[in-house]
């Protein structure tokens, strides 16, 4: 690891280097570096090439989101990368892992579920300061790292493919499941003929992509923008109602517990609004709502697809463990009208 290290920073000021944080994708450490007697801390990651098989775009966006954002007035913190000694923004490795470097926010703390009705307003504000900033960027300088990702036609069209190559056994069990999704396919077809304009979207408004003030619990960055691509807005306003309307994880079996609550449904769209409102198209605002059904159902859909196709891209820990997720999803969707 301390050979990674050296290839961006200088070796011989080096303190620890220790693992950090839970995350699914990157594998990421936490490297100190003694300048002057204090300790200056970094995040090490390594790009998980087999999600991101161009890492290199990844990173060309995540530059172009972060040179865009310091030339606004955006009053939150900026992940930008820092250059390997090679003058890139990515060392390969022997092995073949890609690895990269960011500065390391100190004082705060990241959340896996939203609590309250405040935190969900400030939360959806933190993604309109974002969503806001990147207003004025050409969202065609961005590259597609992952095609179709939120498109809902093309995942549509690839789940139709599953349930002709699907075994027999597991399209029985999952037969109730696949009929509502195609009984709701024209949430995906509306969505589509809206002709919404293309935006630099995060496509992961999660809770846990926000750091927060550990004093204050304000939210100050905006983080994991590897998925930052063209898109519509109602991909990230359609992530927060799926994440942080509901009081139940995507894991949760017991479906009584899984809903929307409307009182953080407002919160979501009042904290949200209050950053985006001014410059949503009349098709956009009106659209919002609809877009926590389409994106909820596309995850529903996606859950449901790799179940049917014997758990490839999910990790499961039990063996109907996506058709679970699937079931909660589809909850979800029909709790929202």
């Amino acid at each position: 690891m301390e050979h990674i290290v050296s290839h961006f920073l200088d070796f011989e000021k080096l303190v620890s280097v220790l693992p950090f944080g839970g995350g699914h994708i990157n594998d990421t450490f936490k490297v100190a570096i003694n300048e002057g007697g204090q300790h200056k801390n970094y995040l090490l990651q390594r790009i998980n090439h087999q999600v991101f098989q161009q890492p290199e775009q990844v990173m060309e966006n995540i530059f172009l989101v972060a040179e865009h954002l310091s030339n606004q007035a955006y009053p939150l913190n900026i992940l930008s990368p820092i250059h390997s000694k090679n003058g890139g923004w990515l060392f390969k490795g022997t092995e073949g892992n890609f690895w990269r470097l960011f500065p390391f926010f100190e004082n705060t703390v990241s959340f896996d579920s939203v609590e309250s009705v405040e935190q969900a307003f400030g939360a959806a504000r933190a993604f309109g300061i974002f969503a806001k900033a990147l207003n004025g960027m050409d969202a065609s300088k961005l590259l597609v790292t992952i095609p179709g990702f939120h498109d809902g036609l093309a995942r549509l069209a690839h789940f139709k493919k599953v349930l002709k190559n699907a075994r027999q056994e597991r399209l029985r069990e999952a037969n109730s499941e696949i009929q509502i999704l195609l009984d709701n396919q024209l949430v995906f077809k509306k969505i589509a003929s809206l002709g919404l304009p293309l935006r630099a979207v995060h496509h992961d408004a999660k809770i846990n992509n926000l750091l927060f003030d550990k004093t204050t619990l304000k939210p100050v960055a905006v983080v994991d923008l590897d998925t930052v691509m063209p898109g519509i807005v109602l991909s990230d306003f359609g992530d927060m109602v799926r994440t942080f309307t509901c009081p139940a994880d995507e894991d949760e079996a017991d479906l009584s517990k899984v809903e929307m609550r409307v009182p953080f449904f407002e919160a979501v769209l009042e904290g949200f609004l209050s950053e985006t409102g001014s410059l949503l198209t009349p098709a956009e605002r009106e659209n919002l709502a609809a877009g926590g059904r389409w994106l909820t159902l596309m995850q529903a859909m996606r859950f449901l697809g790799d179940y049917l196709t014997g758990d490839v891209y999910y990790k499961t820990k039990y063996p109907r463990h996506n058709l679970v997720r699937a079931r909660n999803q589809l909850a979800l969707f029909r709790s929202m009208g």
